[in-house]
């Protein structure tokens, strides 16, 4: 059975259909995070609330869902260090990378002008992620510690250009 940390957010919602699957094992899936405060004091405290769970949580199957983002942010630093703890304080971990979820993160951005468009943008659906996570559940504690999940590649502009119009 899939238990959800937090279970809120888009990707929460999209997973919470999957979370009475009985073809999944017990695993917990880590998604909570605060994205919307970049700061390193709000990332540090994400990290530290994070290091408590896995923690309590050591001798479980832990799924942390991560980022394939390679900006120079606190958000990015303190999710790649999850990812180092989960991996050596847990007994059975799995990381998945996504790329930006289509939602209210960078779509909001750039519909209220607070983002500008620049280069090209990789994307996935919420719910292509969620299946991807469940994908994930029931992956069998293999070699793999770490899954990284494509999207699809665009141009920022092309993307701004769409959302601006709809």
């Amino acid at each position: 059975m899939m238990h959800l940390v937090n279970g809120r957010g888009q990707l929460g919602d999209e997973l919470k259909k999957y979370s009475d699957d009985q073809t999944i094992d017990r695993v917990y899936v880590y998604h909570t995070w605060n994205v919307q405060s970049k700061t390193e004091d709000e990332q540090n405290q994400e990290y530290k609330k994070f290091q408590k769970f896995v923690d309590a949580h050591a001798k479980e199957k832990i799924i942390l869902v991560s980022t394939k983002s390679q900006r120079e942010t606190w958000y990015t630093h303190y999710k790649q260090l999850a990812e180092g703890y989960l991996l050596t304080h847990c007994k059975t971990p799995l990381i998945i990378r996504f790329p930006t979820f289509i939602g209210k993160g960078i779509i909001e951005k750039f519909k209220n002008d607070i983002a500008s468009p620049y280069g090209e943008m990789e994307l996935i659906s919420i719910k292509a992620a969620a299946k991807a996570v469940v994908k994930a559940c029931k992956y069998d504690n293999g070699l793999l510690k770490c899954i990284v999940v494509d999207g699809d590649k665009i141009p920022a502009q092309l993307v701004y250009d769409l959302v601006k119009r709809g």
